[in-house]
């Protein structure tokens, strides 16, 4: 044993790459890296969608001057966090560019609810249950990001 330094390249036994480019194409890092910058160019795209045509599941909770400014917000947050999840040295970009998607999002998952709940209305409710959905990503890769963030500022005890 080596101390474990053999562990992050144990999953390629059974892929067997053969050059440079099929070992990156292949690292946990780069799946994940991929996977980030591809939700987040989907809120992008919705967020387009929202502003140029105005969805109909946006003019559920505000009137359509709200609905562009909400998403202009909602298209830049989540193009910061795309670009900020690319490499480890723009995280703080993207941990408050999700902060800013998420916050987004909750406030439109609390709109859409509180006013299907008011108002009976299942349209509503379901639209807030799926939006809740896109909520998950932005909210859990902020708090992982903070958390990583304060393991690195930690100050050893004397």
């Amino acid at each position: 044993m080596n101390g474990g330094r053999d562990m992050p390249m144990r999953y390629l036994d059974n892929i067997a790459p053969r050059s440079k480019w099929a070992i990156w194409a292949w690292s946990p890092v780069i799946v994940l890296r991929v996977a980030l910058v591809g939700v987040y160019l989907g809120y992008v795209y919705s967020a387009v969608i929202a502003f140029v045509a105005g969805v109909p599941i946006f003019r559920l909770t505000t009137p359509q001057g709200y609905t562009a400014i909400w998403a202009v917000l909602l298209g830049v947050s989540a193009l910061l966090s795309a670009v900020g999840s690319l490499t480890d040295r723009w995280q703080q970009l993207e941990k408050w560019a999700s902060l800013a998607l998420s916050s987004l999002m909750s406030g439109y998952v609390g709109a859409l609810n509180g006013i299907g709940f008011a108002e009976g209305d299942l349209n509503r409710q379901f639209a807030g249950a799926v939006a809740a959905i896109a909520f998950i990503l932005p909210a859990v890769r902020f708090v992982y990001l903070a958390a990583q963030t304060g393991k690195r500022r930690r100050v050893p005890r004397r």
